[in-house]
């Protein structure tokens, strides 16, 4: 697995993960606090995609 491919899982991972921690706490009053910061892997997807596009 080379290091474009890599990044670019992890980016996609992370974008997921966002989407499911915002998902699953909207939906449960228990895990309200996933709702509250859905947000944290977004910083980290985004650059993996950005050094994803740049490597060779």
């Amino acid at each position: 697995m080379n290091k474009k491919s890599l990044y670019t899982v992890l980016g996609v991972l992370c974008i997921a993960a966002s989407v499911a921690m915002y998902m699953i706490g909207k939906n449960s009053s228990h895990l309200s606090e996933l709702k509250d910061f859905w947000w944290m892997p977004l910083p980290l997807g985004a650059i993996a995609l950005l050094l994803a596009s740049r490597t060779k």
